[in-house]
C-alpha cells in the first residue's frame, strides 16, 4: 500500500486550494489480464543531460540507516516543520495501525536525486518506523545509460528508444509533453522489442504505466516469462493508461513486448507491498532544473500526480541552476512559485518541501584554492524565499554541510564525502544529508505529536548525526 509523500500542502493554503488527495487503499490487486485506466493528456520531460551521473554502476543499496538506532538532538535543518501537518497526520495513521493506503513521496530534482543514495537512505528511514508500502515508481527499461535505482536493473534492446523533451536546433523545446510520472519514458514500435526491469526487492502488486494515444499498438506484458497480458493503447485521444496485477511476494522480472501494431509508450512500473507503509518515489532527471518539469504537459503532469495521490512532495533542484548564465533573479523566482502553483493543483492536499542545493565549488582560473561557488548561495536564498511564500517546508543543505567551503573540505581527507568534480557527493556525502533530513523530519513528527497531545512513540529508524 503506498502512502507517498510529495511536499506541497503549504503551497495549497497559499493558493486557496483544499481538498485531499485520495491513495489506492491497499487490498486485493487488479486481476492479471485487466487495465485500469486513468486519463491523462500530453507532458513534456526531461532536461538536457547538464551534468553526470554521480556514480557508476549504482548496486543496490544496503541499509545505511541502522534500525534501532536513536533520533540524535543537534541543529536543525529543517524549517517550517509546522507545514508538514499534512503528511505528519498520515504518518501518524500508519504507525497507529489505522490507515489503509501508503504515504507517498514524490522527490523531483537533479541528478543528486536520481543517484537515489540520498533518496534511499531517506526510504529506508521512514519504512523502518512506519512500515514498508513497497519500492514505488520505478522505470521499465533504461531512460537513460546511466539510470541505476535501489533493487532494480533495467535494460531493453534497440528498438527501444527514450521519450522526452528535446531541444531542437532551431533553440526551442520539442515534443508532447506526456512522458510520465519520472519525465522520461521509453517508446518503441517493432515487433521484437523488449524492455525489461529485474525486481530485486519483493513486490506482491505491480502497476504498469504507459500512454494511450491514437497511434497507439498493443504489447505483452510477462513475469519471469511468463505471460501476464495483453495490454491495448489505442485510443481516440492521448491519456494515461494502467495495466495492474498481483504476483507472488517476492522478486521478480517485469518485461513489455510490443506487438508491432502501433507505438507503445512506456512510462514506468509501480512495486507495491501487501500492508500500508511508506513509498519514497525517486524521481530524479541528470541536468534537470525547475524549468524541466514546467516543459512537460501540465494536463498529464496533473494526471500522473493525482494516480500517484502523494502525502508530501520534495523539489530538489537548484545546482544546474547555480551554473546557468543570464538566469535572472526575478525571472527565477517567478517560475518556482509557478512550478510550486502546478503542483498544488495536482495535489492540493499535499505538503510541500523544498531541498536547497548543496555546496557547489569552483577553482578560479589561475588559483590552486577551491571556492563555493557564489550563485549557488543566491539560490538558497531564492528558494528560501520562494517556500516561505508558497507555504513550503525548507531544508537547507548547505547549512546542513557546514555552510560555504564545505565542498572543498568534504573532497579532501582518506573518506571524502564529495566527488572530485566538486559538485557531486560520494555516498557516504549523500547519505550524511539525507541522514540530516530523515533525523529532522522525525523530530518534527514527534514535536507535532507532543503538541496534540497524542503519546510519544518509539523511535526506530533514525541514524544519529
Amino acid at each position: 500500500m503506498r502512502l507517498r509523500i510529495l511536499t506541497l500542502a503549504g503551497l495549497a493554503a497559499l493558493l486557496g486550494c483544499g481538498g485531499s488527495t485520495a491513495a489506492r487503499p491497499k487490498g486485493p490487486g487488479d486481476e492479471v489480464g485487466t487495465t485500469t485506466p486513468s486519463s491523462r493528456s500530453t507532458q513534456a520531460a526531461a532536461a538536457d543531460a547538464v551534468d553526470r551521473s554521480p556514480h557508476g554502476t549504482q548496486p543496490g543499496l544496503s541499509a545505511a540507516v541502522p534500525a534501532g538506532s536513536a533520533l540524535s538532538a543537534g541543529p536543525s535543518y529543517l524549517e517550517h516543520t509546522d507545514r508538514l501537518g499534512h503528511v505528519y497526520e498520515q504518518l501518524a495513521g500508519l504507525e497507529e495501525a489505522r490507515a489503509q493506503r501508503d504515504v507517498v513521496i514524490l522527490q523531483y530534482g537533479d541528478s543528486h536525486t536520481a543517484s537515489d543514495i540520498g533518496a534511499g537512505v531517506l526510504r529506508h528511514a521512514l519504512q523502518a518506523r512506519f512500515g514498508d508500502g513497497g519500492r514505488g515508481f520505478v522505470s521499465l527499461g533504461r531512460p537513460w545509460k546511466g539510470y541505476y535505482q535501489e533493487g532494480v536493473h533495467g535494460g531493453m534492446t534497440r528498438e527501444f528508444e527514450p521519450a522526452k523533451v528535446t531541444f531542437s536546433s532551431k533553440g526551442i523545446f520539442a515534443g508532447d509533453g506526456a512522458f510520465g510520472l519520472l519525465g522520461v519514458a521509453v517508446e518503441a514500435s517493432r515487433a521484437g522489442a523488449r524492455a525489461w526491469t529485474e525486481v530485486k526487492v519483493s513486490a506482491s502488486h505491480v502497476e504498469v504505466a504507459y500512454l494511450e494515444q491514437p497511434q497507439g499498438g498493443s504489447f505483452d506484458v510477462l513475469v519471469d516469462g511468463v505471460g501476464a497480458g495483453r495490454v491495448g493503447t489505442r485510443a481516440p485521444q492521448e491519456r494515461s493508461g494502467f495495466f495492474g496485477f498481483d504476483v507472488a511476494d517476492g522478486t521478480h522480472t517485469i518485461e513489455a513486448r510490443p506487438v508491432g501494431d502501433g507505438v507503445v509508450r512506456l512510462f514506468g512500473l509501480t512495486l507495491d507491498r501487501p500492508e500500508p507503509g511508506v513509498v519514497v518515489d525517486t524521481l530524479g532527471i541528470n541536468g534537470a532544473q525547475i524549468f524541466t518539469p514546467l516543459r512537460w504537459s501540465e494536463e498529464h503532469f496533473g494526471e500522473q500526480v493525482r494516480h500517484a495521490a502523494p502525502g508530501l512532495v520534495v523539489l530538489a533542484y537548484g545546482t544546474n541552476e547555480a551554473v546557468e548564465q543570464g538566469l535572472l533573479d526575478a525571472d527565477y523566482e517567478r517560475r518556482l512559485a509557478e512550478l510550486l502553483e502546478r503542483v498544488a493543483r495536482a495535489a492540493p492536499g499535499a505538503s510541500c518541501l523544498l531541498l536547497g542545493p548543496p555546496d557547489l565549488a569552483r577553482r578560479p582560473k589561475g588559483q590552486t584554492e577551491w571556492k563555493t561557488w557564489p550563485r549557488v548561495v543566491e539560490i538558497v536564498a531564492m528558494q528560501r524565499r520562494v517556500a516561505e511564500a508558497a507555504g513550503c517546508a525548507f531544508f537547507d543543505q548547505l547549512a546542513a554541510m557546514g555552510g560555504p567551503g564545505s565542498m572543498a573540505a568534504w573532497a579532501v581527507g582518506p573518506e571524502p564525502r564529495a566527488r572530485g568534480d566538486r559538485v557531486h557527493l560520494t555516498r557516504a556525502g549523500y547519505t550524511q544529508l539525507a541522514t540530516a533530513l530523515a533525523t529532522d523530519l522525525m523530530h518534527g513528527y514527534d514535536e507535532w505529536r507532543a503538541e496534540r497531545g497524542l503519546p510519544p512513540s518509539a523511535q526506530k529508524a533514525v541514524a544519529s548525526r
